[in-house]
């Protein structure tokens, strides 16, 4: 990322080439996972979709993208507003209930990734932000993400005001609250 480049934020929605835009995002996606290895295309294709697939299917206007002044797509946000009535998620998603009792007071959730290269430069910060805002428009009271205990992201949420925690084996519930 060079010094002092502009970079806006835009909803998924309100981009031109929608599907550019999803591609983008799957790119970045596996830029950003651990998981490295699939058995097949098919099995690669289903690791996505269990992990960005409801987003982009049931919430696209939840979705923020960061994007260079040329276009590019270099960060990317998928958030769920409403934790609790996303049945679907909770099929999905792996463990999606083990902080179902945490809901209620922080109902909405989000996954953040940035591409290499455009990393530790605050966007995935005004991403955060820029999803927080439109949350307390929306009047929820709290934000949350699920991460793994010891993961790097731990100490960047906690700067972000995710103060309230509570852990469950190798899980991570960090909320935020909004009013």
């Amino acid at each position: 990322m060079a010094a002092g480049e502009e970079i806006r934020l835009e909803r998924l929605t309100d981009l031109p080439d929608r599907a550019m835009a999803v591609a983008a995002l799957e790119e970045i996606f596996f830029a950003s996972t651990t998981r490295t290895e699939f058995a097949s295309a098919a099995d690669r294709a289903a690791f996505l979709a269990t992990w960005t697939g409801w987003f982009v299917e049931d919430a696209p206007r939840d979705i923020w993208m960061a994007v260079a002044a040329d276009g590019r797509i270099v960060g990317y946000l998928t958030g769920c507003k409403d934790s609790a009535g996303s049945a679907e998620l909770a099929r999905r998603i792996p463990k999606y209930e083990v902080f179902a009792d945490h809901f209620a007071a922080y109902p909405a959730h989000f996954h953040i990734n940035v591409r290499p290269g455009w990393r530790e430069h605050g966007l995935g910060r005004r991403l955060l932000d820029r999803f927080t805002e439109d949350c307390r428009a929306d009047g929820l009271a709290g934000v949350h993400l699920v991460t793994a205990v010891f993961a790097r992201n731990v100490e960047f949420y906690r700067r972000a005001g995710f103060t309230d925690a509570c852990q469950r084996g190798p899980l991570l519930f960090l909320g935020r609250r909004l009013c």
